[in-house]
């Protein structure tokens, strides 16, 4: 059974969210900050993703001001007007006349931002083939694939891979003193979305009470205590996962909730909770209490590096907009406390000394389709804008406006930017990723295709990769790409001499090695710069074991071997020996 069908089928106590400040919230594990086995210098850096679940109507958020009169024939009803004093905001002035785009009037939080030098704008974002279901949409952009390429059930997501390729020693090193929280924590979901799992063992999702004192004795009291060994067999791995997640949410329930009870929020900020919006009267803003818990346990001296927060209703078919008032309706209402949450969000963080280290991201499964429906609606499209928000962040738009006169179908035919290309700048100039990080993140690809979001003083070392060595002496001389930071097995190296003859090798390499007891184990080839050419499982036997590799595809240059204990498990994945290899 596929891991994520099994999650479907069975939610036990250790996925249900926990509940701090009355926002039900759910905990990934693996650290991606100091690693006891590392020797590089991880920033402390955060990404916070906003979800604007049901497809946004990027049209209607981001007016293209040079196309006014085509946009308004195609949208007749609910076209945003160019006079009135709900008129459209004219973003920029000083941008070229095929760039000038106009914020929906209820956007003034995020025209604040964009003045402040705080907010980039990513234009006609999609990916090949857009996906027009909700749900697949959304795999899709949490999974970091595309409509050809996705599979029917994705196993992993992007952070989640990167988180893996980062950090591979959880649970048994964390948390520690350095690293005491999970790497992310998600809002708004019963379940653990596909973005926090990893290519294989659990994504860590873990359940916190709100009092995580008692969460343990609840825990245990339903089937007696957690035991320690599991059966060689499918049931044995899923009950493994299960319990790994439920000693996680022990570890971490009670730092959680230190975390925020320890924080707080700037007092001369006011969040919008209950607001009376201008486009549709008094509604509940569901998006202020995430972000203002997230600013909260950032107060409170938080690690986690990524937050993943919701705000949904954005599916709008009907009643997009008011009869005869078309910046009014449901889309203004979510645009209004989007935005008022957003500008909360930042001048909270602003007020704390915490803005350096935060960057904000929206999306949206796709866009809708340009021109309106019968029903003061519009229907699935493909691409939309994306905003980039933070003090780090490179104000200004990447790309141009979308051409209203080309359409298929009622939708546009092309879009100027891949959404990978935005997450890849992230992982790169935000969080210092290198080549080899991107690769295993599945965006390399993306790795000479990046955006300037990031301001010059605030890349992560301008983008040069950071290498990573597998020895915990971290011995600064020795020239090892960046391959998976994973502990050495000290003890077992002492036993296990690996060899890889001949090197240099022609076509095929054969590497032997004397294994003490049963060991599953893989046998990993990496770039210089860190990219994974080849993997290969190797069960090893107690005594002599030997394999063969198939390399002669690869190009001539310098490789490193690398050989791996219990791949893919969460406890106890060793590095048993390296090899610097050439061809």
């Amino acid at each position: 059974m596929k891991r994520r069908s099994f999650f479907k089928h069975m939610l036990p106590l250790a996925m249900a969210p926990v509940a701090l400040g009355g926002i039900p919230f759910r905990v990934m594990g693996k650290s991606l900050m100091t690693s006891s086995f590392t020797c590089d210098e991880v920033n402390d850096r955060v990404l916070v993703l906003i979800q604007l679940h049901g497809g946004n109507d990027g049209l209607n958020t981001l007016l293209p001001v040079d196309q006014y009169a085509v946009y308004k024939n195609l949208r007749p009803l609910i076209g945003i007007n160019d006079f009135g004093p709900r008129r459209y905001i004219d973003l920029d002035t000083t941008l070229a006349v095929q760039d000038q785009v106009g914020l929906h009037p209820d956007l003034v939080g995020i025209k604040d931002l964009y003045d402040s030098g705080k907010v980039h704008i990513v234009q006609d974002v999609s990916y090949p083939q857009n996906n027009g279901s909700h749900f697949k949409g959304t795999d899709i952009w949490l999974s970091g694939k595309e409509g050809a390429t996705m599979p029917e059930n994705p196993d992993s997501g992007w952070w989640g891979r990167y988180l893996d390729h980062k950090f591979q020693d959880f649970p048994t090193a964390y948390p520690n003193p350095d690293m005491e929280d999970p790497p992310g924590i998600e809002f708004g979901s019963h379940i653990i979305s596909l973005g926090f799992h990893r290519q294989t063992g659990i994504p860590m999702g873990l359940t916190l009470s709100n009092d995580p004192s008692n969460f343990n004795t609840l825990v245990t009291g339903v089937g007696g205590a957690l035991p320690d060994q599991f059966p060689s067999s499918d049931y044995g791995n899923e009950l493994r996962y299960l319990v790994e997640m439920e000693m996680s949410t022990n570890q971490y329930a009670q730092r959680i909730t230190d975390i925020y009870n320890a924080g707080t929020n700037a007092t001369n900020v006011t969040y919008p909770i209950n607001y009376h919006s201008p486009s549709d009267g008094p509604r509940q803003n569901r998006l202020s209490p995430q972000l203002k818990t997230v600013a909260r346990l950032l107060s409170g001296g938080s690690k986690t590096k990524v937050f993943l927060v919701r705000m949904g209703g954005f599916d709008t078919h009907g009643e997009q907009a008011l009869a005869g008032k078309p910046s009014y309706g449901n889309h203004g209402a979510l645009l209004y406390h989007l935005s008022g949450a957003l500008k909360a969000f930042q001048d909270d963080l602003a007020a704390q000394g915490l803005d350096d280290r935060v960057m904000t991201v929206t999306f949206s499964e796709f866009g809708r389709q340009v021109g309106e429906n019968s029903t003061l609606g519009t229907d699935h499209g493909t691409s939309a804008p994306m905003f980039v928000i933070g003090k780090g962040v490179k104000p200004g738009i990447s790309g141009t406006n979308p051409n209203l006169s080309v359409l298929n179908n009622n939708n546009f035919t092309s879009y100027q930017h891949d959404y990978r290309q935005v997450f890849a700048t992230v992982l790169q100039d935000w969080f210092g990723a290198n080549n080899g990080t991107l690769d295993h993140a599945e965006f390399y690809e993306f790795s000479n295709q990046k955006l300037g979001l990031v301001d010059d003083n605030h890349i992560d070392g301008t983008g040069t990769p950071i290498n990573y060595v597998a020895d915990p002496l971290c011995d600064p001389t020795e020239d090892l790409p960046d391959i998976p930071p994973l502990a050495v097995d000290r003890a077992l190296q002492e036993l296990v001499d690996v060899q890889a003859y001949p090197n240099p090798f022609v076509d095929q390499l054969h590497v032997s090695l004397k294994a003490p007891r049963l060991l599953p184990a893989a046998v990993f080839v990496y770039t210089i710069d860190g990219k994974r050419v080849m993997d290969q499982t190797w069960n090893l036997y107690s005594g002599d074991n030997k394999t063969h590799l198939d390399l002669g595809q690869l190009s001539t240059g310098t490789y490193l071997l690398q050989v791996v204990s219990n791949p893919g498990s969460a406890f106890g994945q060793k590095v048993l020996g390296t090899r610097k290899i050439v061809k």
